[in-house]
């Protein structure tokens, strides 16, 4: 294959990874605010009478619609294909001796990291805010013995 064939592959493999990683970037923002919302109105409901209890009931069905694995597992595999895409592109400058502007090496793999550290920060600040929910809710409506 030729240089300029593989750098085109690459920039379109770029650009898929950051349509991809830009929509699901707003899911999981979106993910994050629905769990933060959903913690401030467990928090704002004492549960000192019965509507706040019935408020704190339906929070406990919000949670299992929200908090689920599918984020998770979303998330790990963008990033899998985001590793390939950076592997591929410095695999194939390296091997093919194709050069670029430095900076436009080190722009690339920046790209990368941030994209990388928003994911992992969004998904891991989800997590924090879902568990400590999930375990203040189960500690007030323990789920069922079968």
């Amino acid at each position: 294959m030729e240089p300029t064939t593989l750098t085109s592959l690459s920039g379109s493999l770029m650009s898929l990874f950051g349509l991809l990683v830009s929509l699901f970037s707003v899911h999981l923002g979106n993910w994050l605010s629905k769990l933060q919302g959903l913690r401030t109105r467990w928090d704002i409901n004492s549960g000192s009478d019965d509507r706040e209890v019935a408020t704190r009931r339906e929070c406990r069905y919000i949670m299992a619609e929200i908090y689920t694995w599918q984020p998770f597992v979303m998330t790990l595999i963008l990033m899998i294909f985001g590793g390939s895409v950076l592997y591929f592109f410095n695999d194939v400058r390296n091997t093919s001796r194709v050069t670029f502007p430095s900076i436009f090496v080190c722009l690339y793999n920046s790209f990368f990291a941030i994209m990388f550290a928003l994911q992992i920060f969004l998904l891991f600040s989800g997590w924090r805010v879902g568990e400590r929910l999930k375990k203040d809710i189960e500690a007030q409506f323990p789920k069922p013995k079968a």
